[in-house]
């Protein structure tokens, strides 16, 4: 049985292949990403290259070298948005972002003077694009996509955004593809999307630690963080070459050859979305019980928010987890934007969030111990 229901946060289990590439990488000499020619330093780097590649195919970018690899998804979405905004700009943010957004933007907020604006939205969250024309700020520098919620699963409708402010205004736009890559797949190119990020242990089923970063054009964008890279070394100056211009230091090949064991089999989920909307749609069904997510199915992730009318968030989860070691995530869940836009701020929720492992008989026994905790 499967209890494991906090998979936003990050994934498990992880696949066999990449438990066995992280328990035996040291078990051979071990190359450094990008500097000697000895065979171990090009093996290494051989697989760096492959997981680019294999991640530009699920971004959907011809230019796997414009695919820059950091610790995590919060310092590529750093390396943006302070690398390319100027003093006094307005940058766009869709209703459900994450602090991994808010915060660097209030930081910009507070000692340069951004803008920060607020998308449109249906009390869902989902981005209301019939009327997001009519409130773009007119210095608008960047717009900000979170891609799919970390607090109720909802997929923003990002073709249309993208139309609407990239294709016919020219605002390039942010994609924050956290929870949304490794369960569904991007088309960045054909999107027209100038900077996209990533982490590599939730949806990617890799280790922690892992991530990065899309950036269609490297001169828009100034290095967050510089050193040696492998590259004119007697320089002073980072150059512009990808990806070495924004990967400055030694690279967690560790981390990147065990990322890329599971991006080489990501499996399928054993669960369908029309599974999970149904047991969406039984949960609705317990007296008291609120289930957050997309109004429109078709726009629903495999996560989604709960509350009650009398029982606390925290008070569900650590029954749920006491009597049933069932495994969820209570609280805000560092997205206090996203849980004003739903109405949910005052309390937070308890959020539920599948994994490709999930079977259906887990489904089962979830919903059995919520109708229990919610009638004890």
């Amino acid at each position: 049985m499967n209890t494991y229901f906090d998979n936003a946060t990050t994934s498990y289990p992880k696949p066999d292949a990449m438990r066995q590439a992280l328990a035996h990488f040291y078990d051979v000499p071990v190359g450094s990403y990008g500097r000697s020619r000895d065979r171990e330093t090009l093996r290494v780097t051989s697989e760096v290259e492959e997981l680019r590649d294999a991640l530009a195919d699920l971004i959907g970018v011809s230019e796997p070298a414009h695919i820059c690899f950091a610790d995590n998804a919060t310092t590529g979405i750093n390396t943006i948005l302070r690398g390319s905004l100027q003093a006094g700009c307005s940058v766009l943010v869709s209703p459900m972002e994450h602090n991994a957004v808010m915060r660097p933007l209030q930081c910009l907020a507070d000692t340069i003077g951004l803008k920060i604006a607020l998308m449109p939205s249906m009390p869902d969250g989902r981005v209301d694009t019939d009327r997001l024309v009519d409130t773009i700020p007119t210095d608008t520098a960047l717009a900000v996509v979170n891609l799919e919620s970390n607090v109720n699963g909802l997929v923003q409708p990002i073709e249309e955004i993208a139309r609407l402010l990239t294709q016919e205004r020219g605002i390039p736009i942010l994609a924050d593809a956290t929870q949304y890559l490794g369960t569904s797949r991007l088309k960045a190119d054909e999107l027209g999307l100038a900077y996209v990020a990533f982490t590599g242990h939730k949806g990617l089923l890799g280790p922690s630690g892992t991530g990065g970063f899309y950036i269609r054009d490297p001169r828009s964008v100034h290095p967050l963080t510089t050193g040696g890279n492998g590259l004119h070394s007697a320089d002073w100056t980072v150059g512009v070459e990808m990806p070495e211009r924004f990967m400055a230091g030694t690279v967690n090949v560790l981390g990147l050859t065990a990322l890329l064991a599971s991006v080489r089999q990501l499996p399928p989920f054993r669960i369908s979305r029309d599974a999970w909307k149904q047991c969406m749609q039984q949960m609705q069904r317990f007296p008291g019980l609120r289930v957050y997510g997309a109004a429109d199915p078709i726009e629903q992730g495999y996560l989604c928010s709960l509350t009650h009318d009398q029982l606390t968030p925290a008070r569900i989860g650590d029954a749920l987890y006491e009597a049933f070691d069932i495994v969820t995530r209570t609280g805000i869940h560092c997205a206090p934007l996203a849980h004003r836009s739903i109405g949910t701020f005052a309390t937070g929720t308890v959020r539920l969030s599948l994994s490709p492992y999930h079977e259906e008989a887990d489904l089962e026994y979830l919903l059995n111990a919520l109708n229990h905790v919610l009638r004890s």
